[in-house]
């Protein structure tokens, strides 16, 4: 073999090269480095517009499927739209007298009279002054009912004071002279609202007739103790609980809703967070610096594409998405395409920065929390990987040119 390098050293040199580079380019992708999935690898599996692809399992029950996007307008236009499950996971806004005078309230209720010598005030004009007369505060007891004199027992819980008093005014009304009734609430003892959690001064208060709605309780805690974008609200009633971002009521007045007796109002800071990996000039994990981060901003966080290692056609979002985005989406819902969750879908969307809608497509699409950014490597970049494989000194790409001149 020496001997044979010696006399055919040029032949030696270039047969051998070419035969190893055919060799390593068969399997570069399985051999070189790389930080995530290659771009060939989206490719080979046939890219087309929201095609469904399956990653190949040992066995059949294992398979991981997910559906693969290009971003368009119309896929934007679908993605920035609240999904339906958010819509309806918070209750309606209700109304601020619904629950009305509730058992455990303080009921006060003044009777007045046209004229002396009916059933309340007296004939003799200076045995008291005034046409009307107060009946004592009652707490409404376990049935609802409070008492009042000559009238007897009278509902109020679930009633406002308007129409409680109408009722008494009915029953006095055959017996004092043109009777007028006056009903309020001296203070609320069965509508207690608790705001808890990680706000500056957690408190428990019972809310006023005119109803509470979440914001004002909010406030009356002094407020969220962490950013807006960082914190989440949580509402617990009757064994039931719905959890919302802070931002999604102060930014749409149809979920700053009324809240109803015996609510709890839990605010807890969980910062949303989102990965940029591949070649990015800077990978890592990013917190939200805001409520709404775009594609575009969530890449200049890691200071935009590295020049010498991006391919700017390939840009891949991981993403958890809703079902009723995919399937507004045209793609088929298998069962197979569920995910961790049975209301998400995987979904890997593609920016293509090439084209010249590229950018305009990044400022607009909604970066979510938990999505992975992937930026691809430019295929020079791994031909360049597999030079430095042949030769780890910095000479690698001098000695190859050299030995095929020869």
């Amino acid at each position: 073999m020496e001997k044979f390098m010696q006399k055919y050293p040029q032949t030696f040199t270039r047969n051998a090269l070419i035969s190893v580079f055919a060799i390593l380019s068969l399997t570069a992708c399985e051999i070189l480095p790389g930080s995530g999935p290659f771009g060939a690898g989206f490719m080979n599996q046939g890219m087309g517009k929201n095609a469904v692809r399956v990653k190949a399992a040992q066995k059949p029950e294992n398979e991981f499927r997910y559906a693969l996007v290009d971003l368009s307008k119309p896929v934007l236009d679908i993605v920035s739209v609240e999904s339906v499950a958010a819509q309806q996971g918070w209750p309606s806004v209700g109304s601020p007298n619904a629950s009305g005078i509730r058992v455990g309230d303080t009921i006060s209720v003044t009777i007045y009279e046209s004229q002396s010598g009916g059933l309340f005030i007296p004939v003799e004009a200076g045995v008291r002054p005034g046409n009307f007369v107060n009946i004592p505060a009652q707490i409404v007891d376990g049935s609802g009912t409070i008492n009042i004199p000559y009238a007897g027992e009278v509902e109020v819980a679930g009633r406002s004071p308007n129409t409680v008093a109408k009722e008494i005014e009915e029953k006095l009304g055959m017996r004092a002279i043109e009777p007028q009734a006056v009903v309020s609430v001296v203070e609320r003892g069965g509508a207690e609202i608790s705001v808890i959690g990680d706000v500056n001064n957690a408190t428990k208060f019972n809310m006023n007739l005119n109803g509470e709605k979440i914001l004002d309780a909010i406030a009356k805690a002094g407020g969220p103790k962490f950013p807006g974008y960082e914190t989440f609200v949580s509402l617990q009633r009757g064994g039931k609980e719905w959890t919302i971002p802070f931002d999604h009521i102060v930014k749409n007045p149809k979920k700053n809703i009324y809240l109803q007796a015996k609510d709890t109002v839990y605010l807890l800071r969980e910062a949303q967070s989102f990965q940029v990996y591949g070649a990015a000039t800077v990978s890592g994990t990013y917190n939200f610096r805001k409520g709404n981060i775009t594609l575009a901003e969530a890449l200049g966080e890691g200071n935009g594409l590295r020049d010498s290692q991006a391919n700017p056609e390939e840009i891949y979002v991981y993403r958890q998405e809703d079902k009723e985005k995919v399937t507004q989406m045209g793609i088929p819902l298998e069962a197979s395409l569920l995910g961790f969750n049975a209301n998400k879908v995987p979904v890997i969307y593609k920016l293509n920065l090439r084209d010249a809608d590229g950018f305009f497509l990044a400022q607009g699409f909604p970066v979510q929390d938990k999505d992975v950014i992937y930026i691809a490597n430019a295929a020079s970049v791994e031909f360049t990987k597999f030079l430095d494989l042949l030769n780890p000194t910095s000479v690698t790409k001098i000695n190859t040119h050299t030995a095929i001149e020869q």
